[in-house]
Order: C-alpha cells, then sequence, then structure tokens
C-alpha cells in the first residue's frame, strides 16, 4: 500500500481527521473518517504528547 485516503467502509476519498487517545506508554494516535467516523488504528504511540490540547477556531461550512 501507497498511501491510505480513502475509507474502507463508507468510501469517502480526501482523507482523515486524527484522534489523541491515553494508552498506558503516552497517547496514541489515530485515523477517524469524516464521513462515517469509522476510526482507524494505526499503531502509532507518542511517549507523551507537549502540552494539554486546548479548543481552537471553529470555522463554518
Amino acid at each position: 500500500m501507497n498511501e491510505f485516503r480513502v475509507c474502507r467502509v463508507c468510501g469517502y476519498e480526501k482523507g482523515f481527521h486524527v484522534y489523541f487517545r491515553e494508552h498506558e506508554k503516552g497517547h496514541k494516535i489515530g485515523l477517524i473518517c469524516p464521513s462515517c467516523g469509522q476510526s482507524y488504528d494505526i499503531g502509532w504511540i507518542v511517549p507523551d504528547l507537549a502540552d494539554t490540547a486546548e479548543k481552537g477556531a471553529q470555522f463554518e461550512s
């Protein structure tokens, strides 16, 4: 596989959002389809996030 861009559940083709979940070894980073909400565990675990997440700007579509 050269690139993972299409959701295997709904076929959405424009990439993914990311999620950050607490994990015993730090934080797990995964992908979420913005169309159907399917989550993908891609195996990324980081030792710790640098700062606490803050709510960012919201944009109208």
